[in-house]
Parts: C-alpha cells; sequence; structure tokens
C-alpha cells in the first residue's frame, strides 16, 4: 500500500519531474502507440494477451509493463523520468496526491472522448479516485470488498436447514445482540455439546442435537490472522472510520471535530474485537489470546485461511481476493462460500454519516477500488486519444469486460446483476453493490501507517497477548489512537 508524502517532499518531487520533462512528452520515436504501465501484478499475462487483442482488432499496437511488488512506486517514478512515460498507468487508492500535484495525472473532466466521460461518471462517488478538489482522476481497475466468510454448507448442519437462504437473508439483518448470542450458542454447542435457539431478525434457529462429521471439525467460531496487523490495522479499524467519513478523500480532509468524532467508534470497534477474539478457532483446538495468537507460525494468513479452509472456524474475515487460497486448501467448499456483514455495537448517535444508520451499517460490508488507471497528461495529445479510447474499449467491449471476468477474475465496477463470475464471495461483491449496502474505504485515507502503526500496533503489542480487556482497556486504546491521528497528520502538513 502506498505511503502518503509529506506535501513538501510531493512538491520538490514534483518539481524535479516536472523539469526533467522538457521535449520528451511529446517524442513519437516509440515502438507502440500506448504503453500501460500495470501495478497489478495478478493479472500481468491476461493483460499482455487482451492488449494482443486490441491490436488484432483496433490496429493499435500496446506496450504493456506489470511489477506487483514493493518497488511499484520506484519504478513507476523511473518510468516517469524517461523518455518512454506511460501512458496508462496504474495508482493505488490514496496516491493519488504525487501524480496530481506533479501535472501527471489527467483530470477526466478534460477527456476528449465523450463515451469516457460518460464512464467516469457511472462511478458510485465512494469509489471515484478524488483528492481535496472533488475532482475524479482514474477508472477503476476492479473492486474488492471484505466480511464474515462462511461455507454454507456448515450453516446447513448447524442448523438441520436442507436451505439455507433465509438464515442467510436474516444473519445480513440481524442485529449485534443477535449476533452476539449466535456465536456465543455456536461455541457453547461446539466446545460442550450444548444445543439451544437462537433468534435472528425474529425467526428462530435450533442447532443440530447431533454433530455431523463437518460440525464435528469447528475448533471455534472464528478463524483471525492475529499476526498480520493489516487484517485488523487497516480492515478492522475501517469501520469506527465509515461511522464519521464516507470516503477515501472524506478521511483524508479529516477536521479535528471529525477526529474527536471517531473516540466513540473507535472504543465500540475494540469492544466488538474483543468479543471477536474470545471464540477464536486454531489449527489444533481453541485458540486464546496470548503470544501465539501474534505468532506468524501459528496465527499468520496462511494458517488463518488453513483453520477456515479445514472446516475448523465457522468465520473468517477476509475479502473477495482469498477465495483462490482457499481453493488451493480445500476446493470442495468453494462453490457454497458466501460473505456476511461484520456486526459491531454501534447506536445512531455514533454515525455522523449522512444517510447512515446503524442498522444499514450491519448490513453492509466494506467496498473499495484497490488500484486505478489514470491517464498521463504529460504524454502527446495523441497517445492521450488512444488512452482514453483504450480505457472504454477495455470496460464497455464484450472483449474487454470477457476478459475483466475471465481471464482478470476481478469484479467491475460496472457490473450488473447479469455479470456472472466463477468466485461466488465477488459475487456476492456485486450484490451488495446493488443493493446499495456498502461502506466505502476511508483507511486508506487516513495519516501516515495511522492504521497499523497506532490501532493494530497497540493492539498487537500490548492487548492480543492479554486474556482480560476492559472498559478501561477500550478507552485507552481509542484515545491512543486519536492522540495518534493528531500527530501523524500535523507531520504529514
Amino acid at each position: 500500500m502506498f505511503k502518503k508524502m509529506k506535501l513538501g517532499m510531493i512538491l520538490l518531487l514534483a518539481i524535479i519531474l516536472v523539469g526533467s520533462i522538457v521535449g520528451c512528452s511529446q517524442s513519437s520515436n516509440h515502438d507502440y502507440d500506448i504503453y500501460i504501465f500495470n501495478g497489478k501484478s495478478e493479472n500481468a499475462d491476461a493483460l499482455q494477451k487482451l492488449c494482443k487483442e486490441y491490436e488484432k482488432e483496433k490496429g493499435v499496437k500496446v506496450k504493456v509493463f506489470s511489477l506487483g511488488t514493493t518497488e511499484v512506486l520506484d519504478t513507476l517514478r523511473a518510468a516517469m523520468n524517461s523518455n518512454e512515460k506511460p501512458s496508462i498507468f496504474s495508482v493505488g487508492a490514496g496516491a493519488l496526491d504525487e501524480w496530481k500535484y506533479s501535472g501527471y495525472a489527467m483530470n477526466l473532466k478534460e477527456a476528449t472522448n465523450p463515451e469516457l466521460k460518460e464512464l467516469a461518471n457511472s462511478i458510485p462517488e465512494s469509489m471515484k479516485l478524488k483528492n481535496k478538489d472533488g475532482e475524479n482522476y482514474g477508472i477503476p481497475y476492479d473492486i474488492e470488498g471484505y466480511g464474515l466468510i462462511v461455507n454454507k454448507k456448515m450453516i446447513a448442519d448447524l442448523f438441520s436447514l436442507t436451505d439455507t437462504t433465509q438464515f442467510i437473508k436474516d444473519f445480513k439483518t440481524a442485529n449485534y445482540e443477535e449476533f452476539k448470542d449466535m456465536v456465543i450458542a455456536v461455541d457453547d454447542y461446539i466446545k460442550e455439546d450444548k444445543s439451544r435457539s437462537v433468534v435472528l431478525s425474529g425467526h428462530t434457529y435450533k442447532l443440530s442435537k447431533n454433530k455431523t462429521e463437518l460440525t464435528s471439525k469447528l475448533n471455534g467460531v472464528f478463524s483471525v490472522a492475529g499476526a498480520e496487523k493489516w487484517t485488523y490495522g487497516d480492515h478492522f479499524s475501517n469501520y469506527p472510520l465509515n461511522t464519521v467519513f464516507n470516503s477515501l478523500p472524506a478521511a483524508q480532509n479529516a477536521t479535528d471535530k471529525q477526529v474527536e468524532e471517531l473516540r466513540v467508534p473507535l472504543q465500540k470497534s475494540i469492544q466488538a474485537l474483543d468479543f471477536e477474539t474470545r471464540y477464536l478457532a486454531g489449527s489444533n483446538g481453541a485458540l486464546k489470546r496470548s503470544p501465539d495468537f501474534i505468532n506468524s507460525t501459528t496465527s499468520g494468513y496462511d494458517q488463518a485461511v488453513q483453520t477456515f479452509a479445514d472446516n475448523k472456524a465457522l468465520f473468517i474475515k477476509q475479502g473477495n481476493w482469498v477465495y483462490n487460497n482457499i481453493k488451493k486448501v480445500n476446493a470442495n467448499i468453494t462453490s457454497s462460500l458466501t460473505m456476511l456483514p461484520m456486526k459491531l455495537p454501534f447506536t445512531d448517535s455514533d454515525i455522523k454519516v449522512k444517510g447512515l444508520t446503524a442498522q444499514k451499517f450491519n448490513e453492509s460490508i466494506p467496498e473499495f477500488v484497490p488500484n486505478y488507471y489514470v491517464i498521463n497528461n504529460k504524454v502527446s495529445e495523441k497517445e492521450k486519444k488512444e488512452a482514453e479510447e483504450f480505457l472504454v474499449w477495455l470496460n464497455t467491449s464484450q472483449t474487454g469486460k470477457k476478459y475483466i471476468t475471465e481471464e482478470f477474475a476481478f469484479v467491475p465496477f460496472n457490473a450488473t446483476s447479469d455479470t456472472k463470475l466463477d468466485n461466488p464471495l465477488s459475487n456476492d461483491l456485486i450484490t451488495y453493490k446493488q443493493e446499495g449496502n456498502i461502506l466505502s474505504n476511508p483507511f486508506n485515507g487516513a495519516p501516515n501507517s495511522w492504521g497499523q502503526e497506532a490501532y493494530g500496533k497497540i493492539l498487537m503489542e500490548q492487548y492480543f497477548i492479554k486474556s482480560n480487556w476492559t472498559e478501561t482497556d477500550y478507552k485507552k486504546i481509542a484515545d491512543y489512537c486519536i492522540e495518534k491521528w493528531k500527530e501523524l497528520k500535523e507531520d504529514y502538513n
């Protein structure tokens, strides 16, 4: 993830870059018509193949360079400072400032292609690549999202159901207290064979009297990668941020009042995390908060995925990207996976985002754009025109759309009810988006490293090793996070 630079550094870099391009941007001595710098290695081969198809169809030669490592930013800077600048380049969410201030990112309202303007206008507001000026600078690669992933076959066996449709529907609309009661009931069932009923959205579900071959494998309710700060430092911290900020730019432009408004939601998110991490599944039995929980050999990302895929946990909080990792471990469960919303104890008074209620919040999942295609404003007008036409073709032609969904295995931002993907978790993202039950990604707009180095760090170093947390601890962690936000924001300014 791109780490935001101080404004002074951005401006200095801008001066250096701008000063180095005189006489270069209008060069036509290239062996290509468009040059794409792709910062997402997952679709590298497929994108290369797509561009060959584009050349056959349109007679336009496309050069592609893909790099999906931590060196993406430095490599892109070097490319921008060369005689062969990318016509289209990849920008991660939250990384716009550098390219906007240095003049490389083209404002899409300046596009000459009316179809591209229409495409840009169709992007949901919370998913646009914007900064303080409110303008849109990119076309999404795809959509990612996360929530509580569950195997519907496990739900069916737990509650003796032949069809889980109504259960899934009721879980989505259930409140936090109902969710808590269900978690406790399932944990009692796992550890003590206690069978009782739970209520979700007014409907009663009784745990099966006898365990099946599948349910007898359960070691706990949640599989959590305690050793991975990003899973809670970024993604779990994103929940309280969504009570105050409805987008990445909103978090970037946070006022002091808004930062203070985060205090109670932060406390309540820690309370929810405390609850969740009391019911952990490990590979060989129940896992407890302890030094083992933050040890990458026992509770890393791979171990957490393995535990869930082996049917030892009911839930794993992850995103649609985890599908292939689960498939590698246990392909038998992939077709029955679904994504459910995380539940948190927020009230309407905690939520400051206009139009968002606690009920709506608990029915929604975070969805966001990890990467955008940005047109380089410093290449020739001909290249810009060709770049605009390519992005329209990629997102609207049958060939382009087929590649996005089938070859790239991406969730298109403009997906419709007719869009069907192999990954059921990705199909769930489309459903939540169509229903309007989505939260945004303000964690990417928080001050530099705040999620992992404030929220994540204090949890990992001081609390995930402790068995008991108190209300005082919730407040202490929230106060620390607020203090670090203000401190990091001052450093940034």
